[in-house]
């Protein structure tokens, strides 16, 4: 977590760090509050004092995995010079998928979209719009090359 970030701020982001493996093993109705208040040691009123719900929390959460997979593909699609690398540092990406810096549970993409299938717009949503990013970014490499 970042110094420069304010009190609140930095225990929101405790709270995303700190719960983001259990909303992606567990899923979302899967998850209670009791695993989040036993996992941060934070009380129901400092959970709800930072988010306004558990969806909000588990939004949070989600875009937070997501972005340790998309980071991890950046870092590795700016190391490759040819689009054939480029296209094929997804699969090498996801075929590593039990090691660092993938998020505790496996992919938050393919976990959120099964668990929200039918529960919760906002995660299946956000998983949907996931889907739809890494297309269009496929279709650019594929392009591109």
């Amino acid at each position: 977590m970042k110094n420069d970030l304010s009190k609140a701020e930095r225990t929101r982001q405790f709270i995303i760090e700190t719960t983001a493996g259990i909303f992606n093993t567990k899923g979302y109705a899967g998850t209670s509050l009791s695993d989040l208040t036993e996992a941060t040691g934070l009380t129901k009123g400092s959970i709800y004092g930072n988010f306004e719900s558990k969806e909000e929390v588990a939004l949070a959460c989600f875009d937070y995995n997501l972005s340790k997979i998309n980071q991890a593909i950046q870092q590795r699609l700016d190391r490759e010079t040819s689009f054939h690398k480029k296209l094929l540092v997804y699969a090498q990406v996801y075929h590593s998928f039990t090691g660092t810096p993938f998020p505790e549970g496996g992919c938050p993409i393919l976990n959120t979209a099964i668990d929200a299938d039918d529960t919760n717009n906002l995660l299946k949503d956000r998983a949907a719009k996931a889907i739809l990013t890494w297309k269009k970014r496929l279709i650019e490499l594929i392009r591109g090359g």
